[in-house]
């Protein structure tokens, strides 16, 4: 595995996309499990419609989309403009540092 994969494949983890769809995935998963569970009393005050069953169902739905969708379109790290803003980063504090010193040094302050 290369550096750039190691790269992609940690912004890939962290993609909002995936959370979004593991966390929907989760909620979906405990709502199907707890419409088993939905007694006939529940049932007939709701007309016999299972509302966790099918929100479940639907935010499993959700869940596979976003995955999906994260899988299909990756996020691209572009490893030459990342070094590029790093470098111009680093040359503007050490611009700032040297400009702060050459202050303190006309006004007679030392640290």
């Amino acid at each position: 595995m290369s550096q750039n994969d190691t790269a992609g494949s940690k912004a890939s983890l962290f993609d909002i996309r995936t959370i979004i769809g593991a966390l929907l995935g989760i909620y979906g998963v405990v709502l199907v499990i707890l419409s088993f569970s939905t007694s006939n009393q529940d049932l007939e005050k709701v007309s016999g419609i299972n509302a966790n069953r099918w929100v479940g169902i639907g935010l499993l739905l959700f869940a596979a989309f976003f995955i999906t969708w994260a899988f299909l379109r990756p996020i691209v790290v572009d490893e030459a403009k990342l070094e590029e803003d790093k470098r111009a980063v680093d040359e503007e504090a050490h611009r700032r540092l040297t400009e702060r010193e050459g202050h303190s040094e006309r006004d007679g302050h030392t640290d």
